[in-house]
C-alpha cells in the first residue's frame, strides 16, 4: 500500500488507520505488507511519526530532494538539510526500518559536485532505499514558466546524463541495487 503523491501524512493517523482497515477489508492485506507514506521531513513531528506507525505504516518516504541549502531554497522546500537528519532519528526512534529518501536531480545550475555531495550525505543516514529523479520541467509549472521565461536555465542533458551514470555507479558501489530507473 502506497500513500503517495504529495503529502498524505497531513491526513490524521485516525484516518490512516480507517483508510487501512477499509484496505484490509476489501482486498485482504497481508500481515507483512509494505504500507509506505510520503512525507516532507519538515513538517512531520515526533507524535505524528509515532502515531502513524502505530496505525500500521511501516515504510515512510521523506522528499529530501538536495542537502544544499540553495537548491531548497530554490525548489522552495520548508526544510533544510539539518531537518532532514532530524526527521531521519526521529522516525527510527518511532520504528521506523524501512525508510526510503527521495532525491532530484539535474536541477537549474546545480553542479556534480553539489550533486555527489547530496548523495554523499543521504549515504550517511543509512537508508534503505534511495530514490531518485530528474527534474522534468512541466508546462504551467513554475519551473516551466520560469525556464520559457529565461529566469532559470534549463537542465543541461549531458549533466543530467553525467549525475545519473555516477548515481548508479556510486550506489553500487555502496551495496545499493538498482531495480528500476530511478529507484535502488
Amino acid at each position: 500500500v502506497f500513500f503517495g503523491g504529495g503529502t498524505p501524512t497531513l491526513l490524521s493517523a485516525e484516518t490512516l488507520t480507517e483508510v487501512l482497515a477499509a484496505l484490509g477489508s476489501a482486498f485482504g492485506l497481508a500481515d507483512d505488507a509494505e504500507v509506505s507514506i510520503e512525507a516532507n521531513p519538515g513538517s512531520i513531528s515526533p507524535e505524528k511519526l509515532e502515531a502513524i506507525r502505530k496505525a500500521g505504516i511501516n515504510r515512510i518516504s521523506f522528499g529530501v530532494q538536495s542537502s544544499v541549502t540553495e537548491e531548497l531554497r530554490m525548489l522552495e522546500r520548508s526544510h533544510d538539510f539539518f531537518t532532514v537528519i532530524e526527521a531521519v532519528s526521529t522516525a527510527r526512534k518511532a520504528g521506523f526500518d524501512n525508510l526510503n529518501l527521495d532525491l532530484i536531480y539535474a536541477l537549474p545550475e546545480q553542479t556534480l559536485a553539489s550533486w555527489q555531495t547530496t548523495v554523499k550525505r543521504i549515504l550517511e543516514l543509512e537508508p534503505e532505499h534511495i530514490s531518485a529523479y530528474a527534474l522534468t520541467l512541466e508546462h504551467g509549472t513554475p519551473f516551466g514558466k520560469w525556464a520559457d521565461k529565461g529566469i532559470l536555465p534549463l537542465p543541461d542533458p549531458d549533466l543530467a546524463a553525467d549525475m545519473y551514470e555516477w548515481t548508479m555507479d556510486f550506489l553500487a558501489e555502496n551495496g545499493y541495487a538498482q531495480y528500476e530507473i530511478s529507484n535502488w
